[in-house]
């Protein structure tokens, strides 16, 4: 898919109706294949990963000329938090998530009363890697 095709399924998720105050949207723009032996290759996964960061990259660049500048935060925490099991606070949108592996940093834009998210994710080695995107109306768990 192009830059232009993600920004359509993004634009898709925008004009989805949120339902509840923890509603929201998620939908992967892109999928790589898994890296279950015996296509446990690494420097092909280091590869792929390097390709989706790439289009990351240049979907936020055509994200920023639309909406201006994004914001970034890392996941490390609601990703610690999701581990411990003696912690079952996580903001629903940054639970779901941590339950689909998407540890990476998020990239975000405020749209009218609504965010958009999108990032990298990658659970695990054997994993596929995912460029994903993600609306909710909710911005608990995102910086002020």
């Amino acid at each position: 898919m192009s830059v232009q095709q993600y920004i359509a399924r993004i634009d898709e998720l925008l004009a989805r109706p949120l339902t509840g105050g923890d509603a929201y949207h998620l939908v992967t723009l892109r999928e790589s294949r898994d890296f279950a032996p015996p296509n446990d290759d690494w420097d092909e996964l280091m590869r792929t990963s390097e390709e989706f960061e790439a289009e990351l990259k240049d979907l936020a660049a055509a994200l920023d000329a639309r909406w201006g500048p994004h914001g970034s935060m890392s996941m490390e925490d609601y990703a610690n938090a999701f581990l411990d099991p003696d912690d079952d606070e996580l903001p629903p949108f940054f639970r779901e998530l941590c339950e689909s592996g998407y540890f990476g940093d998020l990239l975000y834009w405020r749209v009218g009363d609504r965010l958009v998210a999108v990032s990298v994710g990658h659970e695990d080695k054997e994993e596929p890697v995912v460029l994903f995107a993600g609306v909710t109306r909710s911005d608990e768990g995102f910086p002020d």
